[in-house]
């Protein structure tokens, strides 16, 4: 017995459709009475169409497959899932009641993340893409879009306590170098591209916990790396003194003297090297 099903299926894309994009997407199906609307960075589209069962009208995924694919502007896309009602149960058509996704509140998102509720209320803003509704409980996300950030920002390990700061490659190989180096462990190989960060610490200073950063061009990469790092209190410096500059001789009248906060050693989750037993002076040569 052939009957009408309501065919919705998901996609995270990679921004916001235009109403262009929507309407060529619904007249490219139109022969399924399809919609399409895109929320919280959610792509969803819906088919009508008439099978003998949910199975044969879930082929329907490959005709809204090739539509989306079709559409360069919406990548990078990915289908997050589907599903299949009856007609006489989702409602009629273009009426139908909207497919409501699962949903997470301060309390799902702590046991996604891992995180407690109160450190989930600072995230608001690395979640705000996946934002719904605010209630009187919270805030609202998707939970499709929560397990996606707490896959990319995987907690720390146990012990190692790190704030919900996103650091680009560059900046999180240059805290962790720079923590390697006053901790007086051995640093990171240095990735593709990160050269740069090896070459630009010179050493230690006076009974260590105080790097010597070798001055960076403004507008160079690494410049803005380490204003970042200093924009979220990750570190703070000083200028060399001048008996210090006196036994480096020149050259290094524009360094800069970096050491990490309780934060940034916290963030780069290098232990420090104890107050006692430390190395003998390394003064920059």
């Amino acid at each position: 017995m052939t009957d009408r099903y309501i065919l919705g299926v998901e996609y995270e894309v990679g921004g916001q459709p235009t109403a262009t994009i929507l309407r060529a997407l619904q007249e490219e199906l139109a022969q399924y009475d399809a919609t399409a609307d895109c929320r919280a960075g959610v792509l969803t589209v819906r088919l009508a169409l008439c099978a003998d069962s949910p199975v044969e009208a879930a082929r329907g995924v490959d005709f809204v497959q090739v539509s989306v694919l079709r559409h360069r502007p919406l990548q990078p896309v990915r289908m997050v899932g589907y599903d299949v009602v009856a007609e006489d149960r989702a409602g009629c058509g273009r009426d139908a009641e909207p497919h409501v996704p699962e949903l997470a509140g301060l309390a799902e998102v702590a046991q996604i993340t891992g995180y407690s509720k109160g450190r989930v209320s600072q995230l608001r803003e690395d979640l705000s893409p996946y934002f719904l509704q605010e209630l009187a409980s919270g805030p609202v996300y998707r939970a499709a879009g929560v397990r996606r950030f707490a896959a990319e920002n995987p907690r720390s390990s146990p012990g190692v306590r790190r704030s919900g700061i996103l650091l680009t490659p560059l900046e999180r190989f240059l805290l962790e170098a720079l923590a390697a180096t006053a901790a007086g462990v051995e640093a990171p190989a240095p990735a593709a591209g990160h050269r740069i960060v090896a070459d630009a610490i010179e050493g230690v200073l006076g009974h260590g916990r105080q790097v010597l950063l070798h001055a960076q061009p403004d507008g160079s990469e690494l410049a803005a790396a380490f204003s970042s790092l200093l924009m979220h209190g990750l570190v703070r410096t000083r200028m060399i003194y001048q008996k210090e500059r006196e036994a480096m001789g020149a050259g290094h009248e524009e360094d800069l003297v970096v050491s990490l906060t309780s934060k940034g050693e916290r963030h780069s989750g290098i232990r420090p090297r104890p107050a006692a037993g430390t190395r003998g002076q390394e003064d920059a040569q």
